[in-house]
């Protein structure tokens, strides 16, 4: 069987994600990377050069990439998200999108219903990939099994500190509104809130209210390009909870200048779950009788080994290719980016009017 031929469009400048991509699509044998476009002249060519990539070609434009490609990864600012999509479609190009969908909910909408509308029927995934994390899964088990009972609450943090540097990491499009939205809200918020509906919604409900906090704490940055200062135009850090329409309580809390790792808790009548990115191969656990008390003392399981064969963005990949190759549906269809896109807005609007909101 002929391999597909797979595009990555944005190659990123300071972070970017299209290593990750990359990677997943490495390991499988049904695919092949084949083609690279970035809108910056010689980022392509560069990227493919840095990173060693013999199968891949740098193209000039977008439209000669389509032309050369069966599907593609969107790894570009968000603001490009719906642009980049609609030539996708208009080509029949599958792709999978990196979250957050897009800027806003109106921007996200159009695109969920131009790929709905349009005649040429494509595979659109949007990049939740956290959710196959290795504890997640064995945390979604645990939970659908009944173990934890009633969830009384999940506390998340999530982030880093790659650019915490406020001199030696320029101003980019992640700390533009115009480009980005949001800042550390929805590109740490946007999985956190995946998470949480993955794991509660179907026994707990989902998010019915929140109330939200945001801050800049670095307000400028050396620009790209030329000398001088730029401002920073969206948030540095956010805190923000919530409760689900059984009552369990959610908070969250996200930064982009200064968390070590990625934390997760679920507490419920029948006990308590704990992971932390640094244990990566074991989840803390505290069972309990749902009538009772704590009788044994919190410990740290090793995770099964069946819940490993995802990691990164290999379960997002994995899925993708299946849905070209079979036509299943798919569980992180843009309809998914959507509804998390449509949180984050509600949790947007709760910081900037200092109010609850409901949803």
């Amino acid at each position: 069987m002929e391999k597909l031929k797979i595009g990555i469009v944005g190659t990123g400048y300071t972070i970017g994600i299209a290593k990750a991509h990359i990677m997943a699509y490495q390991g499988l044998n049904e695919v092949e990377i084949t083609a690279f476009y970035d809108v910056i002249p010689g980022r392509a060519e560069q990227f493919i050069k840095d990173n060693n990539i013999q199968t891949g070609k740098a193209y000039g434009s977008l439209d000669e990439l389509l032309n050369n490609v069966d599907a593609i990864s969107i790894c570009t600012p968000n603001n490009t998200h719906f642009e980049i999509a609609k030539a996708a479609i208009d080509k029949g190009r599958h792709f999978i999108c990196e979250k957050p969908l897009s800027t806003s909910y109106d921007e996200g909408k159009k695109m969920v219903d131009y790929v709905q509308g349009h005649t040429n029927k494509v595979i659109a995934m949007i990049g939740f990939n956290y959710r196959d994390i290795p504890a997640v899964r064995y945390m979604k088990q645990i939970i659908s099994e009944g173990k934890i009972g009633r969830v009384y609450s999940v506390i998340q943090q999530f982030g880093g500190s790659r650019i915490a540097d406020p001199i030696k990491v320029k101003r980019e499009w992640r700390m533009d509104r115009e480009q980005s939205g949001a800042g550390a809200l929805p590109d740490f918020g946007s999985h956190l809130l995946d998470l949480a509906d993955y794991l509660l919604a179907d026994e707990n409900g989902k998010l019915c209210k929140v109330q939200a906090y945001k801050n800049t704490f670095i307000a400028e940055r050396p620009a790209i390009e030329g000398g001088g200062l730029l401002p920073v135009t969206n948030d540095d850090a956010a805190v923000f909870s919530g409760m689900t329409e059984k009552g369990s309580l959610c908070s969250f809390y996200v930064s982009r200048i200064g968390m070590p790792f990625q934390t997760l808790q679920i507490t419920g009548d029948g006990g308590m779950l704990y992971f932390n990115s640094q244990e990566q191969k074991k989840l803390g656990m505290q069972l309990k009788d749902k009538n009772g008390g704590y009788a044994s003392p919190f410990e740290y399981r090793d995770i099964p080994g069946e819940f490993f064969d995802k990691e990164g963005h290999k379960g997002l990949v994995l899925d993708f290719i299946n849905a070209i190759k079979t036509g299943a549906s798919v569980d992180r269809g843009l309809d998914r980016g959507l509804y998390i896109q449509y949180l984050l807005e509600k949790i947007n609007e709760a910081s900037e009017t200092g109010k609850e909101v409901k949803i």
